[in-house]
């Protein structure tokens, strides 16, 4: 999911004519596989708006951590790096091979404290407790039905230790914004890091406001000079949720909201808030549901050893 927003550049002139073409490296992907994982990363790599907020409430609250939907590391691999013992499940192979290489450049010390787990946020039982789990930039919204909202949030709490804290931080749709933009084609571009070539993405982005669900036509070009080097397309869905029913969906999962934060900056909750951050905790007043059948957890990694409980962040 992405969190940058929109802050590269954007085209104003036409592309070479060779869109279209069947091209080198031709793809039809899922959103987070091959050409769109390079991609994310790319996008990505400079975004820490949430950082400083993850690595505060890591050393208030002490581990192990669990990130559902990790992606290639943006916050697992800083939350290693600081100290702390973290697992990080995410669906795709792709973004955790990222993730991993950047687990290795950070060092042994680093990687020894991280788990990473290919497995379906909504079906995983890892048989351990987190003091602090994290559903971070717009994971929640790769939920596109209740049932894998409530699915997710039943995971965390089965997950989450008596005194943890369960994360949650999303976008509040703007639905004036989506009503002007849908369905118009955007095209950005950003530079690879290493090569030097044009990454182009046009995006068009289609909104069912009775289904709740944004649908996203994604295509990716990558250019040396005039000439098509690869080209990858992909469809993707994505949820549309308000404060409210998300709030709903946690206290039917046994959580209680101990805070509510304006994004990252952990202010109240105004009419012109653009995210929106609650920290849960588990209800006792709530039994936690039993485990979830369904698609078993791949680890790449073993579990790193329980602390402590003297290693706070």
């Amino acid at each position: 999911m992405r969190c940058a927003g929109r802050n590269w550049r954007r085209l104003n002139s036409d592309l070479p004519n060779e869109r279209g073409r069947s091209g080198h490296g031709a793809e039809a992907l899922t959103q987070y596989e091959g050409f769109f994982a390079e991609f994310y990363d790319i996008l990505h790599s400079s975004y820490d708006a949430d950082l400083k907020m993850y690595l505060d409430l890591a050393k208030k609250h002490g581990g192990p951590v669990l990130e559902l939907g990790c992606g290639t590391g943006r916050l697992l691999v800083p939350l290693a790096a600081a100290g702390h013992a973290v697992t990080g499940i995410d669906l795709s192979r792709d973004m955790l091979t990222r993730c991993q290489e950047k687990l290795d450049i950070e060092g042994e010390a680093t990687a020894r404290r991280v788990s990473l787990v290919q497995g379906d946020i909504r079906r995983f039982d890892l048989g351990r407790k987190f003091n602090l789990i994290m559903a971070a930039c717009n994971t929640i919204l790769h939920c596109t039905s209740s049932q894998d909202l409530l699915a997710v949030f039943a995971r965390a709490r089965e997950h989450l230790a008596p005194a943890g804290v369960f994360v949650v931080d999303f976008s509040i749709p703007n639905v004036k914004a989506m009503i002007e933009s849908g369905g118009e084609e955007e095209v950005f571009e950003v530079i690879h890091p290493v090569r030097g070539s044009r990454i182009v993405d046009i995006y068009k982005a289609a909104f069912d406001f009775v289904r709740q669900i944004e649908t996203i036509d994604t295509r990716l070009e990558e250019w040396d000079g005039g000439s098509l080097v690869r080209w990858a397309q992909a469809r993707s869905e994505r949820g549309i949720y308000f404060p409210r029913e998300v709030a709903l969906a946690l206290r039917c999962s046994g959580f209680k909201i101990a805070k509510t934060w304006k994004g990252y900056r952990r202010g109240p909750l105004v009419e012109t808030s653009q995210d929106i951050v609650y920290i849960c905790r588990a209800d006792s007043s709530e039994p936690p549901s039993s485990p979830s059948p369904g698609l078993s957890s791949e680890r790449l990694l073993p579990a790193p050893p329980a602390l402590d409980g003297g290693f706070r962040r």
